[in-house]
């Protein structure tokens, strides 16, 4: 049983050596052999997918001409990482008048209590 996990473990999870192999739980060696197995089938999905966009790619009308003219109206790159920066943009709220009173406050207050500090410090 040893040998099959030492061998999953050189072979899957990237383990260099028989210590590292070692120290590792069998509950650790579950999970990430669940996580390999996990992993390939994600790979498998991405071939698939590939497979199926690559008939999509060749598909023709009625009249055999190309649906798709060109690569951007295929797949628009830089539509889509327009969409995910935005996506990813923090959030932006307004402020209202009490809120930026109070942050106001807040910041007068470290600054008088940084400048008391480096005074007393000094």
């Amino acid at each position: 049983m040893y040998h099959d996990i030492a061998l999953s473990a050189f072979r899957y999870l990237g383990c260099r050596s028989f210590e590292e192999v070692d120290q590792m739980t069998m509950s650790e060696f579950e999970l990430r052999m669940i996580a390999f197995n996990l992993a390939e089938v994600d790979e498998e999905r991405k071939r698939h997918e590939l497979a199926y966009l690559n008939v999509k790619a060749q598909a023709t009308n009625k009249k055999g001409k190309p649906v798709f003219e060109s690569f951007k109206s295929f797949y628009d790159y830089e539509k889509r990482v327009a969409e995910v920066l935005a996506a990813n943009q923090p959030q932006r709220t307004k402020l209202n008048e009490r809120k930026k009173t109070q942050l106001a406050t807040v910041a007068e207050r470290l600054r008088r209590y940084r400048e008391g500090r480096r005074v007393d410090g000094e």
